[in-house]
């Protein structure tokens, strides 16, 4: 048996007005702009920014990440060591379960993403005072 579900591109365009992440697959609860395909294993989806956009520390208690960029550029503070990463279009890169992390990205910037396993594992973490300075800085200093 055969069987092919397609998102097509149209769809997946629309779906990002007014919003700027989209889930493709995965074992979701809140509603999406897009069909998604129901998966336990699995999530993966698009971010698009189309501003500046400074994420908030936080950590995966569970999931691992995988990232791909597809257009921009995008840094990531590990805020337990300060050390910043940068990525840009052709990049991969994986974030291990219990990595803190903020994320600070250019306009433009999509990032496909792939979390395993699909489930909503997201912790909040307080910033200090350093974590957001970097992430008000909207200059992206070059790494």
């Amino acid at each position: 048996m055969s069987d092919f579900i397609i998102l097509d591109k149209n769809e997946i365009e629309s779906a990002f007005c007014g919003e700027r992440r989209q889930y493709f697959a995965g074992n979701l609860k809140k509603p999406q702009n897009l069909p998604f395909i129901r998966s336990e294993n699995v999530e993966m989806g698009l971010t698009s920014y189309d501003t500046f956009t400074a994420e908030p520390p936080h950590r995966h208690s569970v999931a691992t990440e995988y990232q791909y960029m597809v257009a921009g550029r995008t840094q990531y503070m590990d805020t337990e060591t300060g050390k910043v990463y940068e990525f840009k279009a052709g990049d991969f890169y994986a974030v291990r379960s219990g990595t803190t992390y903020a994320q600070k990205s250019e306009p433009g910037t999509k990032i496909i993403f792939v979390k395993e396993p699909s489930i909503n594992d997201k912790e909040q973490v307080t910033m200090d005072e350093n974590v957001k300075r970097w992430l008000a800085d909207e200059t992206m200093q070059t790494i």
